[in-house]
């Protein structure tokens, strides 16, 4: 399916949102294989899900196969759930995802809150990886972001999903 989207969006990096119990599977790296074979320069990002982290060893060989094939990784949903700070100093992903809990209706929240996603995106800088807002559907909600240090968006606003047949 994947390989139907890509020569509609060459200059753009691809998330890909894999399922907890494939992202570790011999064939979800072979599929990466085959991808990166049929399209060797095209920016290509994979997104951990919480669920699918069990250990640091096998997030670092992952993170490692990956590197392998030139392909970024992502931590998925930021803030939900487990923190991933152990993770995050360990093995520090290309991206950090915050979940779209922490964004939504950011410019309307309490300082405190706001504060917090500031400190939060300013540790996922310090680790080295881009943060990115989830969820992002209005400018206010935007601007929010840009404030407390977001160096990506992804939402709404920027696009809503679209189906394989329409790309």
């Amino acid at each position: 399916v994947i390989s139907r989207i890509v020569p509609h969006y060459p200059m753009n990096t691809l998330f890909i949102n894999a399922h907890p119990k494939e992202t570790f599977n011999e064939s979800f790296f072979a599929s990466l294989i085959n991808f990166r074979r049929a399209w060797p320069k095209q920016s290509i990002v994979v997104e951990i899900h919480e669920s699918a982290l069990t250990e640091i060893a096998q997030l670092r060989e992952f993170a490692s196969r990956l590197a392998q094939l030139s392909i970024h990784f992502a931590y998925d949903d930021f803030g939900a759930g487990r923190a991933r700070l152990l993770e995050l100093a360990e093995v520090p992903a290309h991206y950090v995802k915050f979940d779209i809990a922490l964004v939504q209706s950011l410019h309307k929240a309490n300082p405190r809150k706001r504060k917090l996603v500031k400190d939060l995106v300013q540790m996922v800088l310090s680790a080295g990886s881009v943060p990115l807002a989830e969820g992002v559907e209005y400018e206010e909600e935007a601007q929010a972001c840009i404030d407390a240090g977001f160096q990506l968006i992804q939402g709404y606003l920027t696009g809503r999903p679209i189906t394989v047949e329409a790309a």
